[in-house]
């Protein structure tokens, strides 16, 4: 994960170090590279403010709640394989959007029910529905004319806000879904029942718990944010969070930080791949920021990432202006 600021980038320190080496003596021709520099950085700090809108491809799917997407900015691999993302709960655009600023190169799948959590843990305690989405989503994706009918599926992450969770509970259950997943991202998307020692109840926390462990050990990739929300009658988030860690006997570290968009985050966790967010905010809107800005956990998805385009031209400006200088220092006089 990386913290972006919301101020207007400076010139990097390193790169200013480097116009002076290039340029001791010259001062208009290292004033030009400099201001070429600031103003690239200026031309990018509204991209840093804020989130892509994603385009692409939608693919109605059996179920009418499930729907493939297919971002315009995909790029086809070697050898027919594609990851493919799922998401639980939340609005498909507010996440295509996020995908696309994690710069993820997958076929993402969401899914949303109506209801609470119960909306989603009921259609998958049927332990064959999570297999045949996505089977389904292949064939899908294989039916595509710019996609290989012997298209694999490489990685496979899994993502849930909120009530999401119920769904991924019943899936973590089965050790063949377990081991096919590479990541998880939790954002603010576990609760449990109390039990009678006022913990969040062993037996819906053990799956969550072995894929963290997985996730400690390296063979997995486990991202848990959550907010401060107050659940009062069960385990919340935060609860949740603390239960984890206890398992994984690691301790939270302090800090004061800002992620994306307006997401603050005040603790810190990690132990291998396994890494938690503590975010700030107990009310509603706090809860929803872990899906406007699920981007911010995506990051650390395991997952093939779109590779880079050709330079752009504030590239080829800077490109231009150290050119210029080299060629200064080579002039006598």
């Amino acid at each position: 994960m990386t913290f972006r600021p919301a101020a207007i980038p400076m010139v990097d320190s390193r790169v200013l170090a480097r116009i002076r080496r290039l340029a001791p003596v010259n001062r208009t021709a290292r004033t030009f590279a400099i201001m070429t520099v600031a103003l690239c950085a200026l031309a990018s700090a509204p991209a840093l403010a804020q989130l892509p809108t994603a385009a692409g491809r939608q693919i109605g799917m059996s179920t009418p709640q499930w729907k493939i997407f297919i971002p315009s900015t995909y790029q086809h691999r070697p050898g027919n394989v594609a990851d493919l993302l799922v998401h639980f709960h939340g609005d498909p655009q507010t996440f295509w959007n996020n995908a696309k600023h994690a710069n993820l190169n997958a076929v993402i799948v969401t899914v949303n029910y109506d209801g609470l959590s119960s909306a989603y843990q009921t259609p998958f305690t049927n332990t064959a529905l999570f297999g045949n989405l996505v089977n389904e989503a292949l064939t899908k994706v294989r039916a595509e004319p710019d996609f290989a009918d012997t298209l694999a599926w490489d990685k496979l992450g899994v993502s849930s806000f909120s009530a999401g969770y119920g769904a991924v509970r019943e899936i973590l259950k089965q050790p063949t879904y377990r081991n096919d997943i590479d990541g998880l991202v939790a954002a603010d998307s576990l609760y449990a029942t109390t039990a009678g020692d006022g913990t969040p109840l062993d037996s819906q926390m053990v799956d969550y718990k072995t894929f963290a462990t997985a996730a400690k050990n390296g063979t997995k990739t486990f991202i848990y944010s959550h907010s401060q929300v107050p659940t009062g009658t069960y385990e919340s988030t935060y609860e949740c969070a603390d239960e984890l860690m206890q398992h994984l006997a690691i301790t939270p570290t302090t800090i004061n930080s800002n992620g994306l968009g307006t997401l603050n985050f005040y603790r810190t966790a990690q132990a291998g791949n396994f890494k938690l967010w503590g975010a700030t905010g107990s009310d509603g809107d706090a809860h929803l920021e872990h899906l406007r800005y699920i981007g911010e956990f995506l990051d650390d998805m395991p997952l093939a990432t779109v590779q880079a385009p050709e330079p752009s031209s504030c590239a080829v400006l800077v490109l231009a202006a150290t050119t210029l200088l080299r060629r200064r220092r080579t002039i006598p006089g």
